[in-house]
C-alpha cells in the first residue's frame, strides 16, 4: 500500500527579483533569468516581460506604447536573442 505524501510549497516575495513595467510590478523566481534581464535595453526587457509574464499579444504592448506592431516585434526579437547569448555565458 502507498502513502500519499502531502506538502506545501511557501512561496515569499523575498524569493522574486521584480521588475517594474508600467503598472505592473512582475516578478522573476529564476536568478540567472533577472541577471541576464537586467542586461538587456529597458525597450527590450518591458516587451519580453509584458509578452512572455503578463500573456500581452504584440497588439496590446503597442497599444499601451504608442509604437508600431514591427518594433514590438523587433523589441522582443532582439531581446531574445540577446538573453539566449547572456543565459548561454553563464553556464
Amino acid at each position: 500500500m502507498k502513502i500519499f505524501e502531502q506538502g506545501t510549497e511557501d512561496n515569499y516575495s523575498c524569493n522574486y527579483i521584480p521588475f517594474k513595467v508600467l503598472n505592473y510590478t512582475i516578478q522573476v523566481s529564476n536568478e540567472k533569468l533577472a541577471n541576464a534581464l537586467y542586461k538587456l535595453s529597458d525597450k527590450e526587457r518591458e516587451v519580453i516581460l509584458l509578452h512572455y509574464f503578463q500573456s500581452m499579444r504584440d497588439k496590446k504592448i503597442t497599444d499601451l506604447y504608442q509604437v508600431s506592431r514591427s518594433a514590438i516585434y523587433r523589441r522582443r526579437s532582439n531581446g531574445l536573442k540577446k538573453l539566449k547569448t547572456l543565459l548561454k555565458e553563464r553556464n
